[in-house]
C-alpha cells in the first residue's frame, strides 16, 4: 500500500513537472513568436516606407517637370502671343495649337479674365462663373497656379494658368490671363495612380493640408474635402504621434509615413516634399496592398516557427518520459535486488533505507509501524525531512543532521567496506529515541556511491538516560550530567561561558510556607532560567537552591556581566504561589572557557569565587539598607 501511494504521488510530481515543463516551452515559445513578429513588423513598416518614398518621390519629379514644362511653354506663348497680336496673326497661332493638341495631350487652351469670361482655340467663347474660385489666386497674387476643378459636364480637370504679360483684346474682349487644362487622367497617370493595382490615391497638398489636386479616390476617402489633415483627424483613427509629425515637419520639407485606419482598414500615408512652393505629395495606399507577399513570408515564417517549436516540445517530452520509464526500471530493480539481498534481515533490522549518493535517490524499507519517511524519493529531501522532525543527540553544537548525512560527509568518514557512522537522534519533543547506522554498499572506482541506513528504535533506552540525566523537581539537568558535559567540552575545546547561581533569602521562604511553596519556587525559578538561554545552551540544577547554565560558543567578558545582572533581574521578580506573594534574591558569577582558563576546573573555581563575591556584595546592600 504504501509503495503504490508512493508511486501515485511520484507520478503526480511527475505529471505536474511536465505540465510546468510544457507550460514554460509554450511561454517560451509565445515569447519568441510575439517578439520574432515585433521584429518583422517593424522591417515591413520600415521597408514599406522606403518603396513607398521612392514610388511616389519618382510621381513627384514627373509632376515637377510637367508643372514646370507648362508654364515655360505658356510664358513662350505669352510672349509669343503678344508679338503676334501686334503683327494681326493669332488666328493663324491658334491653329497650330490645336495641331499640337495631340501631342500635348491637353484638353483646352484658352483666354481667361477676371470677369470669368474665356475664348478657348476651338473658336468657344462664354462664362464660366464655376471657375471665379479657381482664378483669384491667380488675380491676387499675380503668380502663376495650379488646381483643380469640377467642368460644366462634370468631369475634373487640372488647369496651369499665368497673367499675361500684356493683356490681349479678341472681339472686343480683354483677356489677361493664359490657360491650358488637361483632363484629370493625364494627371492620374503622370502620378502613377495606377500603381499597387490601381487602389492608391494621390494628393497634392499645401503645407497645411489644403488639397490643391488629387486624383479620383480609389480608397475609402471622399472627394468632397478641403483640408486633407483635418479630414483625417476627424474620420480616421490615426497613429498620432506620426501625425503630429508630418503636421510639424511638412512645412520644412519633411517626409515620411502615417499609418492610419479607416472603416476597418490600415492605410499607408506617405508624404514628401514636391519642390514647387510649399507643396507636397501624399500617398494613401492599402497596407494590404503594399506588404501583403510580406505578410504572408512573416504568417509562414511563424507557422514553421511554431512548427520547429511544437516538435521540439514533443521530443523534449518524450525524453523526458523515456528516462523518466528507464528510471522506474532502475527503481524497480534496484528493489528487488533490495528485497532479495535482505530478505534475512527483517527478523532484526526494523527499518532501513538504501541511498544512492550519486543520483540522489533513496528507498526506505519499514518492518514495524508506522513508516518514518516517504517509500522513495530525493535523498536530500528526506534530509531535509529528517531534520525538520528530528535532532541529533551529541554534545556538539554543530552536528546537524543534513551535514552528518551529506554524501561528502559520508565519504570522508566512510572509506571501505569495514567502515560505518553510527548517531543517535531523537524527536525534537523527545516523544521517540532512534540508533542510525550507516554502512557502505556499493563503489565506483574507490568512490562510494550507495549506503545502507539502518535504523532502530531506542525509545526505552533514551527514556532511561534521561531519567538518570535529569533533576527530579525541577526537570533541569543534574549534577551528573553537568559533570559530564564539561568533559565533553572540555576534550572539544570548546568555547563556553559558566555561570554559578545560589538563591538568597531561600531559606526564610521554607521556615515561612513550608517546604511545598519551597519546592514549587525552585520550580519557578528553574523555568525562568531556562528562559534566559537559547535552545542550544544548558541549565543544571546542582542540589538545594544551586544552579549552574552554560553557554556554548565564545563570548565577552561585557556580555556575561550583562547577561549575569540579567539573570539575577530576572529570578528577582516576585512568584505568586499559592496566594502567597514570595521574593527571592539571587548570587551570580561566571567564567569564560577557555578565554580565562583552559583548566576546566579553575573555570569552575573562578565563576564559584565571583558567585561569593556577587553573595557578599549583595548582603552589604541589604544590610546597608536596613541600617537607613
Amino acid at each position: 500500500m504504501a509503495a503504490g501511494q508512493s508511486g501515485g504521488i511520484d507520478l503526480m510530481k511527475n505529471k505536474r513537472k511536465n505540465i510546468l515543463l510544457i507550460a514554460g516551452m509554450l511561454l517560451a515559445l509565445l515569447v519568441g513568436i510575439l517578439a520574432y513578429s515585433a521584429y518583422t513588423q517593424k522591417q515591413i513598416y520600415q521597408e514599406s516606407t522606403a518603396n513607398l518614398l521612392s514610388t511616389y518621390g519618382q510621381s513627384a519629379k514627373t509632376f515637377t517637370m510637367f508643372a514646370q514644362r507648362n508654364w515655360n511653354i505658356l510664358n513662350d506663348w505669352d510672349s509669343y502671343l503678344g508679338t503676334l497680336a501686334e503683327l494681326g496673326e493669332q488666328e493663324g497661332q491658334w491653329q497650330e495649337y490645336i495641331a499640337q493638341k495631340a501631342t500635348w495631350q491637353y484638353t483646352d487652351f484658352y483666354l481667361f479674365n477676371e470677369q470669368c469670361e474665356f475664348w478657348t482655340t476651338a473658336g468657344r467663347q462664354g462664362t464660366a462663373m464655376y471657375m471665379k474660385a479657381t482664378f483669384e489666386k491667380l488675380y491676387t497674387e499675380n503668380k502663376p497656379v495650379i488646381s483643380s476643378y469640377i467642368s460644366s459636364q462634370g468631369i475634373r480637370k487640372i488647369l496651369f494658368a499665368i497673367p499675361m504679360e500684356q493683356p490681349l483684346q479678341l472681339d472686343g474682349t480683354t483677356y489677361t490671363a493664359l490657360v491650358v487644362s488637361y483632363d484629370n487622367a493625364v494627371l492620374e497617370k503622370l502620378l502613377g495612380s495606377m500603381v499597387y493595382e490601381g487602389q492608391s490615391d494621390c494628393y497634392i497638398v499645401r503645407s497645411n493640408g489644403d488639397v490643391v489636386l488629387s486624383t479620383e479616390t480609389k480608397t475609402e476617402i471622399t472627394e468632397q474635402m478641403t483640408n486633407l489633415f483635418d479630414y483625417l483627424q476627424q474620420n480616421a483613427s490615426v497613429d498620432q504621434p506620426y501625425f503630429d509629425t508630418m503636421v510639424q515637419t511638412l512645412p520644412q520639407g519633411g517626409e515620411g509615413c502615417v499609418l492610419f485606419t479607416m472603416n476597418g482598414q490600415k492605410y499607408y500615408l506617405i508624404y514628401q516634399p514636391l519642390g514647387l512652393m510649399d507643396w507636397s505629395i501624399i500617398g494613401i495606399v492599402p497596407t494590404g496592398v503594399v506588404d501583403a507577399g510580406m505578410r504572408r513570408v512573416q504568417v509562414a515564417t511563424i507557422l514553421v516557427i511554431a512548427l520547429l517549436g511544437l516538435l521540439i516540445m514533443a521530443g523534449v517530452i518524450k525524453i523526458q518520459r523515456d528516462a523518466e520509464r528507464n528510471r522506474r526500471r532502475e527503481l524497480e530493480r534496484c528493489r528487488e535486488k533490495s528485497d532479495m539481498m535482505f530478505e534475512g534481515m527483517v527478523r532484526v533490522v526494523e527499518r532501513f533505507a538504501v541511498c544512492d549518493l550519486d543520483r540522489d535517490r533513496y528507498q526506505y524499507h519499514e518492518r514495524r509501524g508506522e513508516p518514518l519517511y516517504q517509500p522513495e524519493g530525493s535523498y536530500q529531501q528526506m534530509l531535509e525531512q529528517i531534520s525538520r522532525k528530528y535532532v541529533v543527540l551529541t554534545d556538539s553544537e554543530n552536528a546537524k543532521i543534513p551535514q552528518m548525512l551529506a554524501p561528502e560527509n559520508l565519504r570522508r568518514l566512510i572509506k571501505t567496506d569495514n567502515d560505518s557512522l553510527k548517531l543517535e537522534y531523537a524527536a525534537r519533543d523527545k516523544s521517540a529515541f532512534f540508533m542510525m547506522t550507516v554502512v557502505p554498499m556499493a563503489w565506483k572506482e574507490n568512490r562510494l556511491t550507495r549506503v545502507m541506513m539502518i535504523v532502530q528504535d531506542m525509545g526505552k533506552q533514551h527514556l532511561l538516560q534521561s531519567l538518570a540525566n535529569t533533576d527530579g523537581l525541577t526537570g533541569l539537568l543534574n549534577k551528573r550530567y553537568f559533570d559530564r558535559v564539561l568533559t565533553v567540552l572540555e576534550q572539544h575545546s570548546q568555547p563556553f561561558a559558566l555561570f554559578y547561581m545560589d538563591l538568597d533569602r531561600f531559606k526564610p521562604v521554607n521556615d515561612t510556607y513550608g517546604h511545598d511553596v519551597g519546592d514549587k519556587l525552585l520550580k519557578g525559578v528553574s523555568q525562568r532560567l531556562q528562559g534566559c538561554i537559547r535552545s542550544r545552551d544548558y541549565a543544571f540544577r546542582l542540589g538545594g537552591d544551586e544552579f549552574a547554565l552554560l553557554l556554548l560558543g565564545p563570548m565577552e567578558s561585557e556580555a556575561c556581566a550583562s547577561k549575569m545582572n540579567l539573570i539575577c533581574e530576572m529570578v528577582a521578580v516576585p512568584y505568586e504561589i499559592d496566594g502567597n506573594t514570595v521574593s527571592v534574591g539571587a548570587s551570580c558569577g561566571y567564567a569564560l572557557y577557555p578565554a580565562e582558563s583552559v583548566d576546566v576546573q579553575q573555570v569552575r573555581y573562578i565563576a564559584d569565587q565571583r558567585m561569593y563575591e556577587n553573595k557578599q556584595a549583595n548582603h552589604a546592600r541589604q544590610d546597608g539598607a536596613e541600617g537607613i
